[in-house]
Parts: C-alpha cells; structure tokens; sequence
C-alpha cells in the first residue's frame, strides 16, 4: 500500500474558516520524492491525467504536486497498483493532499490557447465564443478536459496525432480505433471528426471518461465513441489503427497487450517518452510482428508510427 502523509492542517483549514465566505476548495495530490526520481513520478502523473505538475524544493526533500480530480488519492493508487513495479518504487513514496482554492486552481484556464495540428483546431470549450473560423479549411473540435490529461496542447497529443492524420490521409480509410490513455477523447475526436469509422477509448482516470464521453457528444460523434475505465486488461477485439500514449515503461511491459489489438496491416501510434527510450521501444515491437514507419518529435517527445506486418516473431 502507498504511504500516506495527510496533511490536516492544509486539508481542513478552510472548513475552519467562517462559513459564511464559501471557499471553494481544490484537493491536489502531493508526493513526497527524491530529486532524482522527480522525472519518473512527475511522467507518471502526466499519464495518470494530470493537467499541469508542480515541483516544489523544499529542505530535505521535493515535492511534486496535481490535481487529479475529487479523489486524487483513490486516481494514483489505482495507478500504482497496476504499474507501481514498472516505475522504480514509485509505490514507496509518501503522499498527502492541499487544499487550494479552486479560483486560484483554475486560472490556467483563462490563458489556454487554440491547438492546430495540420488542419485540425482543438478549441477549448470555454472560449468557443471568441474563435472564429477564419479558415474555411480548420476543422474545429471543442474540448472541455475536467480533471483529465488532454487539451491537445502536450508534444506528445500533438505528435500522435500528426502521425496518425498522415497516414489516414494518405490511406483515404475509414479507421476502427483503439485510444488507450484517452484523457479527454482529444484524439479519438478529432479523427472521428475528420475520418469517421469509430473509436473506443480506455484509461485508467474516471475523469478521463467523463470528459471524453461529454466532449464527444458535444462534438456529435458520440454515436461513434465508447469509453470505459481501466487498463490494459480492458482490450478486447482488434483495430485496425491503435494509439498508445502514455509512458515508455507501461508501453514495454504492456507491448504484448498493446500490439496484439491491432489487426493484420493495421497501424499503432506510440508516444510519451523521449528520444532515449526510442531504440527499446522500436526494438520491442518490431520482435512483435511490427515495421517502423516515421516518427515525430516536439519539443524532446517522440511519436512513432508503426504497421503490423506479421504475427509474433
């Protein structure tokens, strides 16, 4: 089990305070590390739905922190549980909650930004009124993430998407997708917009699900979209075009759940990792039935294209 520190000072401050005032309380979730496993726990967070992770130096020890929706511990320690021994005793760290007031939690969302991959405009919700479609050739998507990892913003969105609108533009098919990590469905959304066909989204985030199930029908492909909450345990069936963003440990322990859903000529996106876990990763799925295709790299995070050409090797 994970240690616990809870800190109730922080935690309850504000019940204390005279109820009259209504304070919106937001419970992000702090984990207590060494600085030389900040990178791991902080790419574990991004993969668990995070929206931004702060880290903070303090005397003896560094904390990083999130928001991971209204129940932050139950989200990590679901996490954990699955893939804890992948990621170098990130079970063993202690963790606790703060609470901050949701205004200030949420002032990030006045300076979100329109997202353009190729043609595709990812527009947050909350500012659908002031774009305007200049463009004729944009295709716009409206993307609301709640607690989830999924703006369409990240390198890693944004290069999976890239490599998968190429290879269907250039295919001219109508794709049958798995989105595993969905976040906020940004991806599924935004192929199903432009492609049509259909798409099923798993992550491990209950949050993850609700925003991909409202961002769906809000952008009218919800007759096109599933979503359901869990792992890798959750894939049934094959795709023919599969996307996998989520860290490089969970895509090589996972390579043999991950590649046995795609179908005989059919294509996976793999990101969120960097350029020092490229040669593993290719490594292992080409010994799984797989030929490299092209790859896309923003701001030091890659994005692969590969199409299945074989059975297990």
């Amino acid at each position: 089990m994970l240690q616990r520190v809870v800190d109730s000072v922080k935690i309850f401050a504000a019940s204390m305070s005279d109820s009259s005032q209504h304070v919106r309380e937001n419970i992000l979730l702090e984990i207590l590390v060494e600085q030389d496993f900040v990178e791991i726990v902080s790419d574990a967070l991004w993969a668990c739905g995070a929206q931004a992770v702060e880290v903070i130096d303090e005397a003896t020890q560094t904390v990083v922190r999130t928001h991971l929706g209204s129940h932050p511990l139950e989200q990590w320690e679901a996490y954990v549980e699955q893939f804890g021994t992948e990621m170098n005793r990130l079970s063993n760290w202690p963790v606790r909650l703060f609470a901050q007031n949701s205004d200030v939690a949420n002032t990030w969302r006045q300076f979100a930004k329109t997202t353009l991959v190729e043609n595709i405009a990812i527009i947050p919700l909350w500012k659908k009124d002031e774009f305007n479609i200049a463009d004729a050739t944009l295709l716009p998507i409206f993307i609301e993430p709640y607690g989830s990892f999924g703006m369409g913003d990240h390198p890693t969105t944004r290069a999976t998407l890239t490599l998968a609108l190429r290879q269907l533009q250039e295919a001219n098919e109508t794709p049958d997708i798995l989105d595993i990590g969905c976040g906020s469905g940004v991806l599924s959304i935004a192929l199903l917009k432009k492609f049509g066909g259909r798409a099923h989204g798993i992550d491990l985030a209950a949050t993850a699900v609700e925003a991909s199930i409202f961002n769906a029908q809000f952008n009218g492909v919800e007759d096109s979209f599933t979503c359901q909450q869990g792992g890798l345990e959750c894939i049934l069936g094959t795709y023919s075009h599969v996307l996998a963003n989520i860290l490089a440990p969970v895509l090589l322990e996972g390579a043999d759940a991950i590649s046995g859903a795609v179908q005989k000529d059919g294509y996976l996106f793999l990101s969120g990792f960097t350029e020092s876990r490229e040669l593993d990763i290719v490594a292992c799925y080409e010994k799984l039935g797989f030929r490299y295709l092209d790859k896309r790299e923003i701001d030091g995070w890659l994005g692969l294209s590969l199409q299945r050409v074989s059975e297990h090797q």
